[in-house]
Formats: C-alpha cells, structure tokens, sequence
C-alpha cells in the first residue's frame, strides 16, 4: 500500500476473523491469537526460508450484516524473516526482515485504521525509506446489509520522493482512504485502496464449490507487480459451517520487496500452482515454481530457477470467549 511494499493487508486480518471458531452467543466476543507460519522455497539454486510469528486480537462479531456493525475491532503484529540459503546477488545480505503492525476499528459508521511496515536489512534504523507508518479515518456513505462504502483521509510517513518521482525526500503525505464491499448470494468481494488497491473476491460463497481470488499491486513496473492468488475450493460442510474445511487447487504471482540501507531495492519474485489444504485455523499449500526472479532496483538480475514450495500457516486462539 505504502510506497514499494504493502502494508500488511486488510484482508490477512479479514481471513483471520473468519478462520477462528465463531462466537454467535456472546456480544461482544474477544479472541487473542498467535499466528505462525513458515514457507519452504527449494529452487535450483536457492533455497529459501520464511517463517512468521506475531500476536494479534479481535473484538467484536464478524458474522453480521454491514448495517448492524456497531463496534469491531482488529489488531496484529507480525515478524517474518527471509532467510536465504546463498547470497541472492552481489553485495546483498542473505537476511532480510519484515515488521507489520495494524489495527483495524469500527465504531458504527467509523473507520479508524492504523498500520506500520518496515521491509528492509535493517528495519526501522536504516533510515526514513525503510518503513511505512499511516493512520486514517473514514466514514460509512453507503450502510446496506449487504453494501458498504467507506470514504475517508490518511496521513502517511515514509520517504514518497520516489514514488511522486521528485530529487528530495517527502516524509509526510495525504492519502485517500477507499474502503468498497459487498456480500451477495453468489458474489462477495473487498476493496481497498490508499495508495494503491486491494481487492478480493468469492464467486458463489455460499457453495461448496467456490473460487476465490486474492490481488493488490504495491509497484506499477510490469505486470510482475500484480500480486495475485486465485483458488478453487471445494467445501467439505454446508452454508452453516461454509469455512471449516475444505481443498483447493490454484496460481499465484508472488513478490517479496525490500528497501535497503544502502539506498538499492531488493526483491523476489515467484509464480507457482499449488494444492491446499484448509481446516479453519490451519492451511497447508505446497507446489510447483515454474517461474522466479530477482529484483534489484527493480530490473531482474538473474533467476534461481524453477523448483518447489510448502507453505503452512496456522491460527493458536490463547483467549476466545
């Protein structure tokens, strides 16, 4: 979202709201949870290591109608390590990292968003590039039950001289605050934007059958930019219970971006097709990479070729009542 790296998106926490065990008989139901994971790359020549921790919560019910929503709340902290096996190019270390922090709240028509990235060698103390701070507010024009649109300003801190194609540094930037969905029969879909767009999409949710799709774009230099993950699902239960479980086969484009100390940008660039396995607080996806590059000031610099990839995430609910 943030100049060359997204913040972490909306939608992880969205996804998250869903995995965990409904709460339909409390209030205001409150969940405290540890996310883990860990992505295995084994290229031919490269293997990569990627696994995440952090803590996160979330306050209030999410299986409402948009007009009922009174109070809900979101929050997560997420580290992740990329830990390469060789130096990936010249003069580049073999670990980077990745901090995000958001907070999520609705108070009725309210929109308050808060988010935190630093993708770098050196997280924060490399300087003002290396991260992404923002905070936001927007409010709710249109309340349906199954329509909602939220309009709103941020504020952003970050070095936007690259992005506004200026020489000098810019640290403080307005940003709109572009908040779009709809939950339909056979349609439901998500849309963010502030400085870029997040959109997410189900055809036929209430299905067991389904294809879901995942894009956002945090750079506009090729069509490699276009982060994307598409999946068709077959459910194992009913509407009831629609999320608990279920396979799937897909695609995705992947890129992992870094700002450097050094003033270069670092990324790594990824497609595969995969199988996945879901069960609610814990998915399995593991494939085949036909196509992987590396990105230096945004130009490929060599390919660590083709090869394979396990990822698993998992939700641990510490408090849910």
């Amino acid at each position: 979202m943030f100049k060359k790296n997204a913040i972490i998106p909306v939608l992880l926490l969205l996804g998250v709201a869903a995995a965990l065990p409904a709460q339909t008989g409390a209030k205001n139901p409150f969940t405290f949870f540890i996310p883990v994971g860990y992505e295995l790359l084994i290229l031919e020549q490269q293997t990569v290591h990627n696994p995440a921790a952090g803590v996160g919560f979330i306050l209030g019910r999410q299986d409402l109608p948009f007009t009922e929503v009174e109070r809900r709340f979101f929050g997560l902290a997420l580290y992740q390590p990329l830990i390469f096996a060789e130096t990936p190019a010249p003069d580049m270390p073999v670990l980077f990292h990745e901090i995000g922090l958001l907070f999520d709240g609705r108070l009725n028509r309210h929109q308050l968003l808060l988010i935190f990235k630093s993708a770098s060698d050196k997280p924060i103390s490399g300087g003002l590039h290396t991260f992404q701070l923002g905070a936001g507010w927007g409010y709710e024009l249109i309340r349906r039950p199954h329509v909602s649109l939220i309009l709103g300003l941020a504020l952003g801190v970050s070095d936007f001289g690259d992005m506004l194609s200026v020489d000098t540094s810019v640290p403080v930037l307005p940003l709109p605050l572009i908040r779009f969905n709809i939950d339909t029969k056979w349609f439901a879909s998500s849309f963010d934007f502030l400085t870029g767009p997040n959109f997410d999409f189900t055809v036929a949710p209430k299905s067991k059958i389904r294809l879901t799709g995942d894009m956002r774009m945090d750079q506009y230099r090729s069509i490699d930019d276009l982060i994307c993950e598409f999946i068709l699902w077959y459910r194992f239960f009913d509407k009831e219970h629609r999320d608990m479980a279920g396979i799937g086969v897909g695609f995705k484009n992947d890129v992992k971006d870094f700002d450097l100390t050094k003033g270069k940008t670092f990324g790594l660039q990824q497609r595969s097709v995969f199988a996945a396995i879901d069960l609610s607080i814990l998915q399995i996806q593991g494939g085949w990479v036909f196509d992987s590059n590396y990105l230096v000031n945004g130009e490929r610099s060599g390919s660590p070729a083709n090869g394979f990839f396990l990822s698993v995430q998992g939700i641990i609910p510490v408090i849910n009542r």
